[in-house]
Formats: C-alpha cells, sequence, structure tokens
C-alpha cells in the first residue's frame, strides 16, 4: 500500500485514479482528521466477494476439501459436466 498526505494527493487526484486502475496499487491518503482509502472499483468489488464467500457457514471447509481433491485428479472435464466440449 502506498501512503501520501491529502495535500498530494489532491495534486496528483487523475494520476492516481489511472495508477490504482492500471497497476492496482491502493493508496492510503492521511489526513489530520482520518486517513481515507483510493482503490480501482474492480478490486473493490473482488473485496466484497470475497468478504461475501468468507463469511458464508462452511465456505472454507468446503473451499479446502475441493483443492484436495483437485490436487488428488479427483476432477472432470468441462465436457463431463456440460456435455459439449470447451
Amino acid at each position: 500500500m502506498i501512503t501520501i498526505t491529502a495535500t498530494e494527493a489532491r495534486k496528483t487526484f487523475f494520476e492516481l485514479i489511472k495508477q490504482t486502475n492500471q497497476q492496482h496499487d491502493i493508496i492510503e491518503v492521511q489526513h489530520k482528521s482520518g486517513n481515507a482509502v483510493i482503490m480501482s472499483a474492480e478490486d473493490y468489488e473482488g473485496l466484497q466477494e470475497t468478504l461475501y464467500l468468507l463469511s458464508q457457514p462452511d465456505f472454507k471447509q468446503t473451499f479446502n476439501q475441493s483443492v484436495l481433491e483437485a490436487n488428488a485428479g479427483e476432477v472432470v472435464s468441462f465436457e463431463e459436466v456440460f456435455g459439449e466440449p470447451l
């Protein structure tokens, strides 16, 4: 995470937006009234989705079981699942 002052953020605001979208940097803006964060909308949506999934009961256990099965080769092809080739 990059940390800058509010004054610096104000001077380079459009560049910061570009940077967060192109490089996926997260920028913490420090201000005497409290800090704020600038990040791309895409990254924010991904964060929200991750939080949602992690809040679901048994998600972690189910996910870990899926990883173990995949690592053990217990997988099915796209064609087996959907009845058509990829």
